[in-house]
């Protein structure tokens, strides 16, 4: 995340994807490459302004690998990177002398323990 030097602090509200992953199976395992679309909402505030926020609509890419363990459990890890474009703070919402302009991405790490039904 990017902000200007009046101090709007950015922040994820929430998010959510819609991907596609293609990938190639080692014995147990797949390792994989995913990217498709991101999406979420974005918050910027400045102490002492309500702050304004947008849902908006982006991009993620990443990798990751699931193994498979005993009967139907697998185990996964996953690194995304995530851009949802950048959000326009008004005057009257986050201070300073003009809109401010607050970009979001942000680096995510994720594991996950799967039971396949």
């Amino acid at each position: 995340m990017q902000t200007t030097a009046q101090s709007v602090e950015g922040k994820l509200e929430w998010f959510g994807t819609a991907r596609l992953r293609a990938g190639y199976v080692v014995g147990n395992s797949l390792w994989y490459a995913t990217g498709g679309l991101a999406y979420g909402d974005i918050k910027a505030t400045t102490p002492g302004f309500n702050g304004d926020s947008d849902t908006n609509a982006g991009w993620t890419v990443g990798a990751g690998a699931e193994a498979a363990l005993a009967g139907n459990w697998t185990v996964k890890g996953e690194y995304l990177y995530v851009d949802l474009g950048d959000i326009n703070c008004s005057v009257a919402n986050c201070g300073g002398t003009g809109p401010t302009k607050v970009d979001f991405t942000s680096h995510l790490v994720r594991a996950g323990l799967n039971y396949r039904f």
